[in-house]
């Protein structure tokens, strides 16, 4: 009903103009300072029409102010999008997206607008968008469906329901690092400098004139940049026609699950080697346990001494918890804590040692130490809120409709621009020669 930014534009366009009226009544007879008699009726009447715009302008704030009001509650679970914008931006389809870029028709609606979004989103990284981009906007909203009222060969009306659904929700709980409390940093622009104190500062008591004894306080420099990561889905032509919402939901999937785990590959085990980042396993200065020179079972004492590493350096410990792979989790569960308690030290499979434990094949099992060649593995320790994953921009997607042509196949290509940083890698305790056989 009433467009808020436009109203104040024309007010003050108003205003100029009567103002406007006066400088050139002043400039003609600068002592008389009047207006004719044809100045004063226009000038009466944009005065006129200022009230009116200032009414306007006071019903819209009201009504803006009203909308954020019932924004902040909690939204009731039907069809219906609040704005305009929201139920554009639901209408957003990958397939739509793909089709396109497949020889279909040109991009156009809300996908060819966020798509432009997504190129300036780029630009201000020194970026470009070769195929066609999402921005950050769509990667951060979320619904709790999919509906469809049609069946368009174009696939645009599938709908959200209630509010946005990313399009790659890299935050979902199905990631092993989000479930322990690792801190996905969105939105970045720029490197992003993320100092952390090496040496604290240090009180001492003196006498009541005493002098203080000076801190010697010691930061370490430690940064975000943009590293960039690509993925890709292969799907038929035939799977790409289709208009069903489910269809829509798991090419996005898709796309989600590629790019999340490789983002854990990276964050547990990345080698720091070609554009590459480092994950927290092959940090050199997060603390280290070692079990023996050609490894060793763990047992209670394992957990115990890996826990007091970490707990030893006095951190808050906000998101604690164990990451480790299956073969570990599986000897944990048949090692028993001693003869008689009939208590293993792994009994289910949420918790480990009164932490908790998330468990994924991203942490090595094929280590190697003295004779044991290939078969010992690692597993973590620590404050997980202290790793960080950061992303900058959306994503850029390309489609590939030549080379499996013959197939009846594309290829759906994304690249995206991530880092990995353990802000505090103290926080984390590692022992890297598990024997699990």
């Amino acid at each position: 009903m009433y467009d808020l930014k436009k109203l104040r534009e024309k007010r003050q366009a108003k205003i100029d103009e009567a103002q406007g009226l006066i400088d050139a009544a002043n400039q003609r007879a600068p002592e008389a300072r009047s207006l004719t008699a044809d100045e004063k009726t226009k000038y009466d009447a944009l005065d006129k029409e200022i009230d009116e715009l200032e009414l306007d302008i006071k019903r819209a704030e009201k009504a803006e102010q009203r909308q954020k009001d019932e924004a902040g509650k909690t939204p009731s679970l039907n069809n219906n999008h609040r704005t305009q914008e929201a139920r554009d931006i639901a209408s957003y389809s990958v397939l739509k997206v793909v089709r396109s870029m497949s020889g279909g028709p040109a991009l156009d609606g809300i996908e060819r607008e966020m798509h432009q979004q997504a190129v300036t989103e780029a630009r201000a990284l020194g970026q470009d968008v070769n195929g066609v981009g999402i921005p950050q906007m769509l990667l951060s909203r979320r619904d709790n469906s999919i509906t469809q009222p049609t069946q368009p060969e174009d696939g645009s009306a599938v709908k959200a329901q209630d509010t946005v659904r990313p399009i790659i929700d890299l935050a979902r709980p199905k990631s092993v690092l989000r479930a322990l409390g690792v801190t996905f940093l969105g939105g970045l622009v720029g490197d992003v400098g993320v100092p952390s104190l090496s040496q604290g500062a240090k009180s001492t008591f003196k006498g009541e004139i005493e002098t203080l004894d000076k801190s010697n306080q010691k930061f370490k420099d430690a940064k975000l940049s943009p590293h960039r990561m690509g993925t890709w889905v292969r799907r038929s032509k035939q799977f790409l026609i289709q208009t069903s919402p489910g269809v829509e939901l798991l090419l996005r999937s898709d796309l989600e699950k590629s790019i999340v785990q490789e983002l854990e590959r990276v964050a547990i085990n990345g080698d720091g080697q070609d554009n590459e980042p480092l994950g927290i396993l092959n940090y050199s200065d997060i603390l280290q346990l070692v079990l023996g020179a050609n490894g060793a079972a763990p047992d209670r004492d394992t957990l115990v001494l890996l826990e007091s590493l970490v707990e030893g350096q006095d951190l808050a410990l906000d998101s604690a918890g164990y990451l480790i792979n299956v073969a570990t989790k599986s000897k944990l569960k048949r090692t028993k804590v001693d003869a008689g308690s009939g208590l293993f030290l792994m009994n289910d499979n949420r918790e480990l040692n009164g932490y908790p434990v998330q468990v994924t094949s991203n942490v090595p099992r094929t280590l190697s130490k003295g004779t044991s060649a290939n078969k010992l593995s690692a597993a973590v320790f620590g404050d997980w809120s202290q790793l960080l994953i950061g992303q900058w921009g959306g994503l850029d997607i390309t489609v590939d409709n030549i080379t499996l042509a013959k197939q009846g196949q594309v290829e759906i290509i994304i690249q995206t621009f991530h880092d990995v940083l353990a802000a505090q890698p103290k926080a984390f305790a590692a022992v890297k020669d598990i024997l699990t056989e």
